[in-house]
Protein backbone atom coordinates (compact mmCIF):
# COMPACT_ATOMS: atom_id res chain seq x y z
CA UNK A 1 0.00 0.00 0.00
CA UNK A 2 1.16 3.41 -0.74
CA UNK A 3 1.44 6.12 1.73
CA UNK A 4 -1.44 8.08 0.26
CA UNK A 5 -3.74 5.05 0.33
CA UNK A 6 -2.77 4.27 3.91
CA UNK A 7 -3.42 7.83 5.05
CA UNK A 8 -6.77 7.86 3.21
CA UNK A 9 -7.90 4.60 4.83
CA UNK A 10 -6.72 5.81 8.23
CA UNK A 11 -8.57 9.08 7.76
CA UNK A 12 -11.75 7.20 6.74
CA UNK A 13 -11.49 4.99 9.85
CA UNK A 14 -11.11 8.06 12.08
CA UNK A 15 -14.19 9.70 10.53
CA UNK A 16 -16.18 6.49 10.98
CA UNK A 17 -15.24 6.31 14.65
CA UNK A 18 -15.95 10.00 15.17
CA UNK A 19 -19.41 9.77 13.64
CA UNK A 20 -20.18 6.65 15.71
CA UNK A 21 -19.27 8.40 18.96
CA UNK A 22 -20.84 11.71 17.97
CA UNK A 23 -24.27 10.18 17.40
CA UNK A 24 -26.67 11.19 20.19
CA UNK A 25 -27.68 8.35 22.50
CA UNK A 26 -31.23 7.15 22.23
CA UNK A 27 -33.55 8.54 24.89
CA UNK A 28 -35.19 5.97 27.16
CA UNK A 29 -38.49 6.85 28.82
CA UNK A 30 -38.31 7.19 32.59
CA UNK A 31 -40.67 5.07 34.69
CA UNK A 32 -43.72 6.84 36.10
CA UNK A 33 -43.50 8.19 39.66
CA UNK A 34 -44.59 5.82 42.44
CA UNK A 35 -48.11 6.00 43.81
CA UNK A 36 -48.86 7.54 47.19
CA UNK A 37 -49.39 4.12 48.82
CA UNK A 38 -46.44 2.44 47.09
CA UNK A 39 -44.24 0.68 49.71
CA UNK A 40 -41.10 1.28 47.65
CA UNK A 41 -38.26 -1.01 46.66
CA UNK A 42 -35.96 -2.83 49.07
CA UNK A 43 -32.47 -1.40 49.14
CA UNK A 44 -29.73 -3.60 47.74
CA UNK A 45 -26.98 -1.42 49.19
CA UNK A 46 -24.58 -3.48 51.28
CA UNK A 47 -23.85 -2.44 54.85
CA UNK A 48 -20.55 -0.60 55.28
CA UNK A 49 -17.94 -2.74 57.01
CA UNK A 50 -17.32 -1.83 60.66
CA UNK A 51 -14.21 0.19 61.41
CA UNK A 52 -11.95 -1.16 64.12
CA UNK A 53 -12.34 -4.15 66.44
CA UNK A 54 -14.71 -2.42 68.86
CA UNK A 55 -17.25 -1.39 66.22
CA UNK A 56 -17.67 -4.93 64.87
CA UNK A 57 -19.73 -6.42 67.76
CA UNK A 58 -22.02 -3.38 67.98
CA UNK A 59 -22.62 -3.36 64.23
CA UNK A 60 -23.18 -7.11 64.25
CA UNK A 61 -25.70 -6.82 67.10
CA UNK A 62 -27.54 -3.97 65.33
CA UNK A 63 -27.84 -6.05 62.15
CA UNK A 64 -28.87 -9.23 63.99
CA UNK A 65 -31.52 -7.67 66.25
CA UNK A 66 -33.09 -4.59 64.62
CA UNK A 67 -36.34 -4.90 66.62
CA UNK A 68 -34.76 -5.06 70.07
CA UNK A 69 -36.53 -2.81 72.58
CA UNK A 70 -34.90 0.54 73.24
CA UNK A 71 -33.53 1.22 76.71
CA UNK A 72 -36.00 3.00 78.98
CA UNK A 73 -35.38 6.70 79.58
CA UNK A 74 -34.32 7.98 82.97
CA UNK A 75 -37.46 8.07 85.14
CA UNK A 76 -36.18 10.74 87.52
CA UNK A 77 -38.08 14.00 87.34
CA UNK A 78 -36.41 17.05 85.90
CA UNK A 79 -37.00 19.80 88.43
CA UNK A 80 -36.14 23.20 87.08
CA UNK A 81 -36.45 26.48 88.95
CA UNK A 82 -39.94 27.30 87.62
CA UNK A 83 -41.39 23.92 88.61
CA UNK A 84 -39.81 24.16 92.09
CA UNK A 85 -41.34 27.63 92.51
CA UNK A 86 -44.74 26.38 91.34
CA UNK A 87 -44.58 23.50 93.83
CA UNK A 88 -43.59 25.87 96.66
CA UNK A 89 -46.37 28.28 95.74
CA UNK A 90 -48.95 25.48 95.62
CA UNK A 91 -47.93 24.38 99.14
CA UNK A 92 -48.01 27.98 100.32
CA UNK A 93 -51.45 28.53 98.73
CA UNK A 94 -52.83 25.43 100.46
CA UNK A 95 -51.55 26.65 103.84
CA UNK A 96 -52.74 30.27 103.54
CA UNK A 97 -56.10 31.90 104.29
CA UNK A 98 -58.04 32.77 101.15
CA UNK A 99 -60.58 35.58 100.96
CA UNK A 100 -62.74 35.63 97.83
CA UNK A 101 -64.90 38.59 96.90
CA UNK A 102 -66.77 39.82 93.83
CA UNK A 103 -65.78 43.19 92.47
CA UNK A 104 -68.06 43.87 89.51
CA UNK A 105 -67.71 40.88 87.16
CA UNK A 106 -64.25 40.02 88.52
CA UNK A 107 -63.45 37.60 91.33
CA UNK A 108 -60.64 38.83 93.58
CA UNK A 109 -58.81 36.21 95.67
CA UNK A 110 -56.53 37.44 98.47
CA UNK A 111 -54.04 34.98 99.95
CA UNK A 112 -52.88 35.85 103.48
CA UNK A 113 -50.19 34.40 105.69
CA UNK A 114 -49.95 35.59 109.32
CA UNK A 115 -52.39 38.39 108.51
CA UNK A 116 -50.31 39.80 105.63
CA UNK A 117 -51.39 39.63 101.98
CA UNK A 118 -48.74 37.85 99.94
CA UNK A 119 -50.64 37.17 96.69
CA UNK A 120 -53.73 38.48 94.86
CA UNK A 121 -55.40 36.78 91.93
CA UNK A 122 -57.94 38.57 89.76
CA UNK A 123 -60.09 36.11 87.83
CA UNK A 124 -62.00 37.78 85.02
CA UNK A 125 -64.91 36.19 83.13
CA UNK A 126 -63.04 36.96 79.89
CA UNK A 127 -59.29 37.08 79.52
CA UNK A 128 -56.43 35.56 81.49
CA UNK A 129 -56.12 35.45 85.27
CA UNK A 130 -53.80 38.12 86.65
CA UNK A 131 -51.53 37.27 89.58
CA UNK A 132 -49.75 39.82 91.78
CA UNK A 133 -47.17 39.10 94.53
CA UNK A 134 -45.98 41.08 97.54
CA UNK A 135 -42.27 40.31 97.26
CA UNK A 136 -40.91 42.88 99.66
CA UNK A 137 -42.48 44.13 102.86
CA UNK A 138 -43.35 47.55 101.39
CA UNK A 139 -46.95 46.61 100.65
CA UNK A 140 -46.51 47.10 96.90
CA UNK A 141 -47.64 44.29 94.63
CA UNK A 142 -45.67 43.17 91.57
CA UNK A 143 -46.78 41.09 88.62
CA UNK A 144 -45.96 37.40 88.41
CA UNK A 145 -42.55 37.18 86.66
CA UNK A 146 -43.57 33.89 85.01
CA UNK A 147 -46.22 35.75 83.01
CA UNK A 148 -43.58 37.98 81.41
CA UNK A 149 -43.46 41.74 80.96
CA UNK A 150 -46.45 41.79 78.60
CA UNK A 151 -49.68 39.91 79.11
CA UNK A 152 -51.78 40.24 75.97
CA UNK A 153 -55.53 39.89 76.26
CA UNK A 154 -57.06 37.17 74.09
CA UNK A 155 -60.69 37.33 73.09
CA UNK A 156 -62.71 34.43 71.74
CA UNK A 157 -64.16 35.66 68.46
CA UNK A 158 -65.94 32.48 67.42
CA UNK A 159 -66.33 29.06 68.99
CA UNK A 160 -67.88 25.79 67.86
CA UNK A 161 -68.16 22.31 69.34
Amino acid sequence: MTRAALSTSLLAACFACATAFAAPPQQVDAPPPPGIDDPGVASDVAQAPPVGDEAAPAAKQAVEDPLAPLPKPDARLVRDKASRQAAANSERIAASDVTRRQQGDDTVEEYRENGRVWMIRIVRPTGPTQTFFANDGSGRLVRDPDEGPVSPVYFTLYEWN
